[in-house]
C-alpha cells in the first residue's frame, strides 16, 4: 500500500465505546510511542494516559473532541 492509498482510505472516528481499555493494550500503545524514532533519538516527548473519570472530565473542559473515548493520550514536549 502506498502512502497515497493510505491517505485516501483514512477516516475519522467520532464515536467510541464507553468500555475501558485493557491495561495490556494501553501499555502496548504507550511502549510504541516510547520507542518511536525522534530527531537525534532525543526522545523529548512524555506521553500520559488519562483514564480516570475525574481526569477525563478535565479533558472534556479543554476540548469538545473526546467523543466519549475511554482514554486520552496527552503528548507533551
Amino acid at each position: 500500500m502506498t502512502f497515497l492509498d493510505l491517505a485516501k482510505a483514512r477516516y475519522s472516528v467520532r464515536k467510541y465505546q464507553a468500555k475501558p481499555i485493557e491495561p495490556d493494550k494501553l501499555a502496548y500503545v504507550l511502549e510504541a510511542g516510547h520507542v518511536a524514532p525522534t530527531a537525534c533519538n532525543n526522545q523529548p516527548q512524555r506521553i500520559m494516559a488519562i483514564t480516570a473519570p475525574t481526569e477525563l472530565a478535565k479533558a472534556d473542559e479543554c476540548t469538545p473532541c473526546r467523543f466519549v473515548a475511554p482514554a486520552v493520550l496527552l503528548v507533551c514536549l
